[in-house]
């Protein structure tokens, strides 16, 4: 589990912001106020170790875009400090990886410093650790190489050393959704890439190639709950291409995915993601509620709950009838202010009330708004 991730001058995130996540937390605020880039931080420090720094910058607009302080393209002032902790739920170890970034020029940007820590389970007496200071290994394992690019970060090289593979597998292991109808309703090219991608692209080749006992009898469960008859699914291919049928009963017949509505399809979405196995260390899901019934959502809760058994998860909403059904103390409410954003658990007197069951937290959020608690 990804227990604390720790970001600075990150967008629009200010100076050490700590966010406490759980086995399933909930990031709660107004549009605009940074809740996408806090779990984008996630993101971003995945894409860093799958695909390379400059791969996760450029996807992003580049240093610039994201730092939150920068000022011209040599400023030093515009830090990006990103770090976190990280509890595997196997038990297998605990560990952190963290690092700070800064413009060195156009279109350079030089890693100042960076830390990995990794603790095995099974060997308490022998932790791992190396930090890297400008290029330079300040405290390194043995056969590690001091020599390395100010521009290049160190884990990712490394990866594949067996006292830091763990740890750099949960990290690369998670996966954010932002599920879009359109991207499930298209005749999809098969692609086996694993995790499911980010806008639901490859879902027809994820449900083909998982096996369908691990996922159509909840998938279809489900959707009957949600839509009413629909009582199987189906993955055909027709050319080369992969598409996606749903049987609304056997005197309705089958209809593809062109033909559902979009609540339909960005449900089956979700429940695809959360349905993925082999499990992933997190998985986020922004805002679900969209495009879905009010009435859908104790079903997407379900999932919810039943997934955070085996993967973290991680949401951001809007929604008062998801906002009810989670625990207090998995929400935490997201606050920008001048600018700069900071996440905190709600408000003592707010979690008060609702432990007292005065007000349910959707109802404080109509009423009053969620608060953030006091720094």
């Amino acid at each position: 589990m990804i227990t604390q991730l720790n970001l600075s001058n990150f967008r629009s995130l200010g100076e050490n912001v700590d966010l406490t996540l759980g086995p399933l937390t909930a990031l709660v605020g107004l549009n605009g106020s940074g809740k996408s880039n806090a779990v984008d931080a996630l993101r971003f420090l995945s894409e860093c170790l799958r695909d390379g720094l400059d791969t996760a910058l450029s996807r992003r607009g580049g240093f610039m875009a994201l730092s939150r302080r920068s000022r011209s393209p040599v400023s030093l002032l515009g830090e990006l400090n990103v770090g976190l902790s990280v509890r595997v739920a196997t038990a297998r170890g605990t560990g952190h990886w963290g690092f700070v970034l800064a413009q060195a020029g156009f279109n350079v940007v030089h890693v100042l410093r960076e830390t990995a820590f990794w603790q095995p389970a099974d060997q308490p007496e022998v932790p791992h650790r190396f930090d890297v200071e400008n290029g330079n290994w300040r405290v390194r394992p043995d056969s590690l190489s001091p020599a390395l690019e100010r521009s290049s970060l160190a884990l990712p090289l490394i990866a594949g050393d067996s006292r830091f593979h763990d740890l750099a597998t949960e990290l690369k292991n998670l996966a954010i959704y932002q599920v879009f109808p359109n991207r499930l309703r298209e005749p999809q090219k098969p692609n086996p890439a694993r995790p499911m991608l980010e806008h639901g692209e490859n879902w027809a080749s994820i449900l083909k190639g998982m096996d369908a006992a691990t996922w159509k009898p909840d998938l279809v469960a489900a959707l009957a709950r949600i839509v009413g008859d629909i009582d199987d699914i189906s993955v055909d291919q027709v050319g080369s291409f992969l598409t996606v049928l749903f049987r609304h009963g056997k005197v309705s017949g089958w209809f593809d995915a062109s033909q559902e509505s979009d609540g339909t399809l960005r449900c089956a979405g979700i429940l695809t993601a959360l349905l993925q196995s082999p499990p992933l260390t997190l998985l986020g899901i922004e805002e679900p509620e969209l495009t879905i019934h009010p009435g859908a959502i104790p079903v997407l809760y379900d999932f919810f709950r039943q997934a955070a058994r085996t993967s973290q998860v991680l949401l951001t909403t809007h929604s008062p009838e998801l906002l009810d059904l989670l625990d207090v103390e998995e929400v935490r409410v997201v606050e920008r202010k001048d600018g700069v954003t900071r996440i905190a658990s709600l408000a003592e007197e707010q979690r008060d009330a609702v432990k007292r069951s005065l007000l349910t937290p959707g109802e404080l959020m109509r009423s009053e708004g969620l608060r953030p608690e006091e720094s």
